[in-house]
């Protein structure tokens, strides 16, 4: 039987109880059919995802660029899905599910064409409580948004020029996967009421979350790592992962979920000196030394792709399940990083 949120006060965490089964969690089956990335990973091939940014403002020329890179990104058939940022850095863009719709209406994509990738938003309880938590799935769902990635999100303090704004965090990535799992893939909303009256009320989400290789307190983190996979995710996307022996620690997880691993393309020194200060992540000073020894910018741009697609090719030979390609915001050289990193 599901487990589900027992009403409680606001403020105090939440407390799962079991509720009566309508029917079981979707499984594999129902879930091939969200898309050609959920179709690989359950079937043992090499997924592909691009982080994307939604925009902050109303330049239409800018919407339109990114809107543009996309539609590359789906001609040049190496990508499965595009997964866009909830908020990153607390800094507040287009939410992910809005950009979703512009970006299918752009690329002429609809229920009965499809869309030639999965299209994933983050999702963070951030900026939520448990009510719209609930009520954003469900809209999801009935948008063919059926893959999502969960995420704790960026806190909104973290933008300095924004004003001061409240975070939520009812619920936290564990349990929100266990909720999309045991009850809206079973049927029921977060209280075990049915999601409706006809024979299959179930959604048929793809579930995912992200892991910090590099955090500060690596147990806690592979803890709840574990507590994910019990909760019932399909799927983890790591922060990137500049040296091999981060990806150590997630070997003994890997058969019990799928692991897209994280690969940044550095663009110059000043880029690689900046993404050093994120908390959560390591570039080796041997890393950055090589950047420094190339007075030219261009010779820069050029060894942080090298870089980036001699990383994937090492994850395709390693068998990881896929990668989690983060590029620049105008993504250029992305296409040619992937068919360099992809080559047989």
């Amino acid at each position: 039987m599901p487990d589900c949120l027992q009403p409680g006060r606001v403020g105090e965490p939440p407390v799962f109880v079991p509720a009566p089964a309508v029917l079981p969690s979707i499984g594999d089956a129902e879930k091939r059919g969200n898309g050609r990335f959920s179709r690989k990973l359950k079937d043992g091939g090499f997924v592909v995802s691009i982080e994307a940014l939604p925009p902050r403002g109303t330049d239409d020329r800018v919407i339109r660029r990114k809107m543009d890179f996309i539609a590359g990104l789906a001609a040049c058939g190496l990508v499965d899905a595009v997964d866009f940022t909830d908020g990153s850095q607390g800094i507040p863009h287009i939410p992910p599910g809005d950009f979703i719709h512009l970006v299918r209406a752009h690329l002429g994509w609809s229920a009965t064409t499809g869309d030639a990738m999965e299209l994933i938003p983050h999702f963070t309880s951030r900026d939520l409580n448990v009510m719209g938590i609930q009520g954003r799935l469900v809209g999801y769902h009935a948008n063919r948004i059926h893959n999502v990635l969960f995420v704790t999100g960026d806190p909104p303090k973290i933008s300095p020029t924004c004003p001061r704004s409240t975070a939520v965090f009812d619920l936290d990535s564990v349990a929100m996967i266990r909720l999309a799992h045991s009850c809206l893939n079973a049927g029921v909303d977060f209280g075990g009421v049915p999601l409706g009256r006809h024979a299959d009320p179930r959604t048929h989400f793809t579930i995912g979350s992200g892991v910090e290789l590099e955090a500060h307190d690596l147990p806690r983190e592979l803890e709840r790592l574990q507590q994910k996979i019990d909760s019932g995710v399909d799927y983890i996307m790591t922060q990137p992962a500049f040296r091999p022996e981060p990806l150590a620690a997630l070997e003994k997880f890997r058969d019990r979920t799928a692991c897209v691993i994280g690969v940044m393309v550095l663009t110059s020194l000043a880029h690689a000196q900046r993404v050093a200060q994120v908390p959560g992540v390591v570039v080796p000073d041997a890393l950055l030394q090589r950047f420094a020894a190339l007075p030219q910018l261009a010779d820069q741009t050029r060894l942080g792709r090298e870089l980036a697609a001699a990383q994937i090719r090492g994850l395709v030979r390693e068998g990881w399940a896929g990668v989690y390609l983060m590029a620049t915001a105008a993504g250029s050289g992305t296409v040619e990083v992937l068919r360099a990193g992809l080559q047989k």
